[in-house]
């Protein structure tokens, strides 16, 4: 395995079952995380994103496939290893709101992960604890204070440094800014990106926001119905989309320049979205996808590499090396 490589994810499944059957919520995903990087992921809701990251940092385990952290599989971890590795492993939750004990001060939430690590006296600990809040941009005696006594936004700083203050590696950030106000979302994913660079963590990136996935990933990794469709950096996604899914998903996000959203040309999908319980027995896309043929609805296209950064999971690559 390549050096840089963080994490290996080999062809990862995860199922819940559910009336009708079996739901796959991540069907059959491979891709890396380099470290140091920010990988964004990408979908419609329901695609998978949130079980993928849930996945990597041991709240859910998976039905098939294996995830190598620095070349170790996580999910054949001893008891120490593992208590090791939730350290190295941290994760930002997507609601503010409810991701925070009411019961328990913000000092004392930010604290309980050094305790559970036993990371120092209780006096460093505190000492600690100031040190993050002003990280986050919070000031040391909000420390005393409960979550119900904080916006949306600082709750979310006091996510960021609860996450923080194990001094991870890696942090899953799921939609960390989806439930606040656009006013604050900003301000958040700034925060995020000069913690990143400062830190020198690696951020699995999720969010249905594409401009702000542009703005803060590295590279780009397109979801749906369960399974990986397209990856590539923002600005080779972004100006030079692959697959038909992306096309569509790209399509739909507003351009600032009023002359630019005027003249911009939305793809409309057409047919209905498959259940993700019954998914097609080819492509998933095919049923939308206006380039299909009987090859895709009888066939499931593999994710290969097309080229150094880009990876795709399309027939129509194989045929025409590019769309129309």
């Amino acid at each position: 395995m390549e050096k840089d490589i963080l994490f290996d994810i080999q062809h990862l499944k995860k199922s819940f079952h559910v009336d009708g059957g079996e739901l796959k919520a991540v069907d059959d995903v491979t891709f890396q995380i380099r470290k140091g990087e920010i990988f964004g992921l990408v979908g419609e809701s329901g695609c998978g994103k949130s079980t993928l990251g849930r996945l990597l940092v041991r709240l859910y385990q998976p039905n098939g496939g294996d995830i190598l952290y620095k070349g170790k599989s996580v999910l054949r971890l001893n008891k120490k290893d593992a208590k090791a590795y939730t350290k190295q492993v941290q994760m930002i939750f997507q609601q503010p709101y409810a991701s925070l004990n009411p019961r328990m001060t913000i000092g004392e939430i930010i604290k309980e992960g050094m305790k559970i690590h036993h990371m120092g006296t209780a006096k460093e600990m505190d000492e600690r604890v100031y040190e993050l809040l002003e990280m986050v941009g919070l000031n040391p005696e909000h420390a005393k204070r409960f979550p119900y006594e904080f916006s949306g936004g600082q709750r979310q700083r006091t996510g960021i440094a609860r996450a923080l203050a194990v001094d991870p590696e890696f942090v899953v950030c799921d939609e960390p800014i989806s439930a606040l106000d656009v006013s604050i979302q900003a301000q958040i994913i700034n925060l995020l990106k000069r913690l990143q660079t400062q830190l020198q963590l690696t951020f699995l990136f999720i969010a249905h926001d594409l401009s702000m996935v542009r703005y803060i990933s590295d590279r780009v990794g397109v979801m749906y119905l369960g399974s990986l469709v397209e990856v590539a950096p923002p600005e080779e996604l972004y100006v030079n989309p692959l697959h038909p899914y992306t096309q569509a998903l790209i399509s739909a996000v507003p351009k600032p320049d009023p002359v630019q959203e005027n003249e911009r040309t939305r793809i409309i999908l057409e047919g209905d979205v498959p259940s993700p319980v019954n998914t097609p027995k080819g492509c998933k896309f095919a049923g939308r996808c206006k380039y299909a043929t009987e090859r895709c609805r009888q066939e499931r296209p593999e994710f290969r590499r097309i080229s150094d950064h880009h990876m795709i999971a399309c027939h129509r690559v194989e045929e025409l090396n590019h769309f129309e």
